[in-house]
């Protein structure tokens, strides 16, 4: 099942500020939607699925170089910049510029280091592309970040969530059944809530910020920096 174009910009913004420097001690985040094409274009795409996961991952803590970008996921250096202008433009940005040898450096991020991006599909089908978190695919199939929290964790992230707009408000009977047909099943997790808190996002541009401001997010304990 192919993800369906919904909107004619590539990316669009519904929910949560994306911005500023990482705070690997907390979690923040931003449901992005992405044109289907370029999700495509990316998830069927190995070299481009390898180049996200890795950035997101080595920058955790601050931008890096492309060369060591290109090192670590051992492809060579003029095939990595060829994908980031031509294919990942709009996923990275340039922070820092240093000379190193007479020769200019620059130290990369994400764009928007705290973006998960989802693409609708027919029959109410949500795919996902979580870089950090190395999910690519069918929500369905390969569920959220937030699966790797213990019912514990997870109940108290929902705390914080339930304070925030939009995701504030219980899920209601039809987007109950959204997330049922994409294998998510009470007790929801907080991205599950974030998902359907952009979904009500659409038709009037609403916006909703969850932070939760905890001091060991369970994927982020989990995730071994690159170095």
């Amino acid at each position: 099942m192919s993800p369906t174009r919904v909107q004619d910009d590539m990316i669009k913004y519904l929910s949560h500020e994306s911005r500023g420097v990482k705070n690997p001690s907390g979690c923040r985040i931003e449901i992005a939607y992405i044109d289907p094409q370029t999700y495509s274009s990316i998830v069927n795409h190995p070299a481009r699925k390898e180049i996200l996961r890795s950035l997101y991952r080595l920058s955790l803590h601050g931008p890096v170089s492309k060369q060591t970008l290109a090192e670590n996921i051992g492809l060579g250096y003029h095939q990595l910049v060829y994908q980031l202008n031509h294919h990942l433009k709009d996923f990275w940005k340039v922070v820092e510029e240093r000379k190193v040898r007479g020769t200019r450096m620059e130290l990369i991020s994400p764009a928007n280091p705290y973006t998960i991006f989802i693409a609708l599909g027919k029959e109410q089908a949500i795919f996902i592309f979580d870089p950090l978190a190395s999910l690519f695919g069918p929500l369905s199939k390969v569920g959220t970040r937030c699966d790797v929290c213990t019912s514990t964790e997870a109940a108290k992230c929902m705390k914080y969530v339930e304070t925030g707009c939009a995701c504030s408000k219980s899920p209601s009977s039809a987007e109950k059944a959204v997330l049922r047909a994409n294998n998510r099943e009470a007790p929801f997790k907080p991205l599950d809530s974030a998902i359907m808190c952009a979904l009500k996002g659409i038709p009037s541009g609403q916006t909703c910020v969850v932070e939760i401001p905890c001091e060991g997010c369970a994927l982020l304990k989990k995730t071994i920096q690159i170095s």
